[in-house]
């Protein structure tokens, strides 16, 4: 149910060319302090290029891993996509 709820609101209010990071993903859900579940909800995301959760990323602003780390150059090139797109 968590994850379901993540992944919606993930889906919903983060919109094309947006990031938002695991912590302000865990307030938009009602749980400020679930950071790490809202890093394992994105782990669990069953179709990541549907449900975008390469727009997660770090409080730091870091991307942070993609598909277990070995899809961060995917994720990179996905969020620069976005933003030379939206800018469009």
């Amino acid at each position: 149910a968590f994850t379901s709820r993540v992944l919606q609101v993930l889906l919903s209010d983060v919109k094309f060319g947006e990031t938002v990071s695991y912590k302000r993903l865990a307030e938009m859900v009602g749980n400020p302090r679930a950071v790490r579940a809202v890093g394992g909800a994105m782990r669990r995301n069953p179709v990541p290029l549907l449900i975008p959760c390469h727009r997660v990323i770090s409080s730091s602003g870091q991307s942070g891993p993609y598909m277990s780390g070995r899809g961060d150059h995917l994720k990179q090139w996905l969020l620069t996509h976005e933003r030379q797109r939206g800018d469009g």
